[in-house]
């Protein structure tokens, strides 16, 4: 008999005990906004608190929400000064933080998880990573925050042979928001009027490229080379700065090569950055909800094959990961087809475990119906059985506006778009209301010039879920 699966809602109930399925229905999932250290609802016939992990899914850029949401868990006390307002900013709520030294755990049987993404798509992106390495640095034993195929990119990037517009961080879409920029000049100098008015010229350039639907043909960079058309057979046209108004065009290529020249040197081997994106495990198991949290997903033939003995497997190939991050050695690795390379960059890309993403490795193609869900599932339960340990799957990669629950449970897809930019904009890069709000007096541009794009408004809460996995398979889902 098949598995089923009941969810239940709630409404603010966080001192609610949960309901769960029916008890001869495993794994028994419910769905509350129960919060760390509410030990109401515990059996009668337990003498000990289950324990449980929390599990916040892609931030992409925003640390608002990512501070937003671990204080949501619960789980961390003091974290955040007493001053501190619902309606501030980002770079207000960052700065409000108090010493790591200071922060308190506050629940010995719940644990976090971070599905990875923290960097592109959004403005803050250096926030983010230099807040989940305090909390990875601060419990160590209790905060695990695994690698995504954005941090990835960000430290292939790195390599020194690449051409600028050959890097995954020159998209016009999808990657290093223009805003994140100046977040890295600190480490160089301090901002002036310029870098607004360049900021400005990016904006502006984007939604053009928006307009025209251009976005294969621009890339984010100073300039294109002259030396060669190399570029030009990947339909690379233009540099963003083509676009730029020609009274600043020169500025824009000089401030923006200073940009990405210090976005890089940011996460470069050797820095405080650079080596904490590259020691993220590639998969992390937690054997206490037998649950595999990896970014991307696992395709049946690499889970037979590496995770057949569990945890052995999962060590392995984050240990293999850590001996080949490194800058000099990460592409090679990368590129080697009979190496454990592909096998990594598999576990952060891949999309077969959801329904409907049955041709989206090798056509990009993605069918909305859902019918191929029985023939997924049916897949993904046999690869489970043959991988010691595990019961379960969560992942992140693939966003929706709610986590997804599949498959009697045993997949839990858990990118509920998080981020506020991603959430407001999708992929494209448009100003959020902080910038509005330094730039006051200035008539900064929401529109293309022909008028075909405009950008969306920002919102200033953050919006998704998160969930709580317990140790008796139950599946708790927290909004805000």
């Amino acid at each position: 008999m098949a598995r089923r699966l009941t969810i239940i809602f709630f409404t603010l109930v966080a001192s609610l005990c949960p309901l769960t399925a029916e008890e001869s229905v495993p794994p028994k999932s419910v769905s509350n906004d129960a919060t760390a250290g509410d030990d109401s609802c515990l059996d009668d016939a337990s003498d000990a608190k289950k324990s449980s992990v929390y599990v916040i899914g892609d931030i992409h850029g925003d640390v608002l929400c990512a501070i937003s949401w671990v204080v949501r868990t619960g789980v961390i006390g003091n974290l955040l000064d007493e001053s501190s307002k619902s309606d501030e900013s980002a770079s207000d709520v960052y700065q409000k933080l108090n010493n790591p030294s200071e922060w308190k755990w506050n629940d010995d049987q719940a644990s976090l998880v971070f599905m990875g993404d923290y960097v592109d798509k959004g403005p803050t992106s250096r926030h983010t990573v230099e807040f989940v390495k305090n909390l990875t640095t601060a419990f160590p034993a209790k905060v695990t925050g695994i690698l995504g195929n954005h941090e990835l990119e960000l430290l292939r990037d790195r390599d020194t042979r690449m051409m600028p517009y050959q890097r995954y961080s020159s998209y016009t879409h999808a990657v290093v928001h223009p805003g994140e920029y100046h977040n890295y000049l600190d480490d160089v100098r301090s901002l002036d009027e310029k870098d607004d008015i360049v900021l400005d010229q990016l904006y502006e350039a984007v939604m053009e490229v928006y307009a025209f639907r251009a976005h294969s043909a621009v890339r984010m960079v100073p300039e294109l080379p002259t030396a060669t058309t190399h570029h030009q057979h990947y339909g690379i046209q233009y540099a963003i700065t083509d676009i730029v108004d020609p009274k600043h065009r020169d500025l824009a290529r000089e401030r923006l090569e200073e940009y990405q020249a210090a976005y890089l040197n940011a996460f470069r081997s050797g820095t405080e950055l650079g080596d904490f994106v590259e020691k993220r495990p590639i998969v992390h198991l937690a054997e206490n909800i037998n649950t595999l949290f990896v970014h991307g997903g696992v395709s049946h033939d690499i889970g037979i094959q590496y995770f057949a003995k569990g945890k052995e497997g999962a060590d392995m190939l984050n240990k293999v990961w850590w001996e080949h991050s490194h800058e000099g050695k990460l592409v090679d690795f990368l590129s080697r087809e009979d190496d454990l390379g592909h096998v990594v960059y598999e576990l952060l890309t891949y999309r077969g475990n959801h329904p409907g993403y049955a041709n989206w490795e090798t056509q990009g193609e993605f069918d909305d119906d859902e019918s191929d869900l029985d023939q997924v599932c049916a897949t993904l339960h046999d690869m489970l059985s043959k991988m010691d340990g595990i019961d379960r799957i969560a992942v992140g990669h693939t966003p929706n506006d709610e986590v997804q629950i599949r498959c009697d449970g045993a997949f839990l897809a858990l990118d509920s778009t998080l981020g506020r930019w991603i959430r407001g904009t999708g992929n494209e890069y448009c100003p959020g209301p902080e910038h509005f709000e330094r730039r006051q007096g200035v008539d900064v541009a929401r529109t293309s010039r022909n008028g075909n794009y405009r950008c969306g408004d920002i919102k200033k809460v953050c919006e998704g879920q998160i969930v709580r996995l317990d140790s008796d398979m139950s599946v708790n889902i927290l909004t805000m």
